[in-house]
């Protein structure tokens, strides 16, 4: 990744976790992202502080707190107070579904967007979750508990019983506008089609869709296109058949675009859980592993070669 500080880094990786669908790790970040999700992710901030944008309010996230992200998503930086390091783990559908059962809640839960304070014990939680997810010695047992003490306590602090997800309340020409981005994903589609589907004039449409979800609908499909072509390259989909399926003209176009938004090269990101799935194949006994400390003698996850 091409970069003017040397310090700023950005990994993936999957961690030994059933619940966990993948982890990210940006250290020393100090430019202004736009970020999409369809899966709820929990972030940590370790240093630094931003504020971002997300449903039309902006947000202040600061060293020992938490970031919610929700499905379907787009969040927008606004501005970087200080270099900021955050890790975050993303959770599958099934997961939060079992977490949010396990408490009650039923329907389609949401977890509010407000971030979670230093000291909360939902923040505690789920710093003491990311810190086994990083920690190869860890036993399962201990994962597994962190994990679900952890989606617990997010879930019973933030969500409210409710069969209304964040399009459920936008207008009804956007709701339409998006179902169709998600449905023609890698197909030509343009404004004016959208505009008739939606059932609303382009101009309005345009207006409307940034209002509720922060980008025109342009670079939302952008977004959703790369969103899915992560999930190609993480099954071992090679590089250009991912660009044909998610509807990129080429190669070169997908590198473009998944450059700008998740930080580095597709192949780069592909390779990461190459090596994560070589490294399950040759792992040593649980016996021989060893922990990988840095000379303050804390402990980081496994770097992706």
């Amino acid at each position: 990744m091409d970069s003017t500080d040397d310090r700023r880094e950005i990994r993936f990786w999957r961690p030994d976790s059933p619940s966990v669908t993948g982890m990210i790790r940006v250290e020393r970040e100090d430019r202004l992202k736009t970020t999409y999700t369809e899966q709820l992710v929990v972030l940590v901030i370790y240093e630094g502080a931003f504020d971002g944008w997300v449903r039309g309010r902006v947000r202040t996230h600061v060293a020992g707190a938490i970031k919610l992200k929700q499905p379907g998503e787009v969040h927008r930086g606004v501005r970087i107070h200080a270099p900021y390091t955050i890790q975050g783990a993303g959770f599958s559908a099934e997961a939060i579904d079992a977490a949010a059962a396990a408490i009650g809640l039923r329907g389609n839960t949401h977890v509010e967007a407000r971030g979670f304070g230093p000291g909360e014990r939902a923040t505690q939680l789920v710093f003491a979750m990311h810190d086994a997810l990083v920690r190869p010695e860890v036993p399962e047992l201990e994962r597994a508990t962190r994990v679900t003490e952890a989606l617990h306590a997010v879930l019973g602090s933030g969500s409210r019983r409710s069969t209304a997800t964040v399009v459920g309340r936008a207008p009804r020409a956007v709701q339409r506008a998006r179902a169709l981005l998600h449905d023609a994903l890698a197909d030509k589609i343009t404004l004016d089609e959208l505009a008739a589907h939606a059932g609303l004039d382009k101009f309005h449409l345009v207006r409307a869709f940034r209002a509720e979800l922060g980008v025109p609908p342009y670079e939302y499909l952008t977004h959703l296109r790369v969103w899915r072509a992560r999930e190609l390259l993480m099954r071992g989909t090679r590089v250009a058949e991912t660009a044909q399926r998610v509807g990129f003209c080429d190669e070169s176009q997908l590198g473009r675009h998944f450059r700008r938004i998740v930080g580095v090269a597709p192949g780069r990101f592909a390779r990461s859980f190459a090596c994560a799935v070589q490294s399950d194949q040759h792992r040593p006994s649980r016996a021989r592993r060893t922990k990988r400390h840095s000379p303050d003698g804390r402990v980081h996850p496994p770097r992706p070669h």
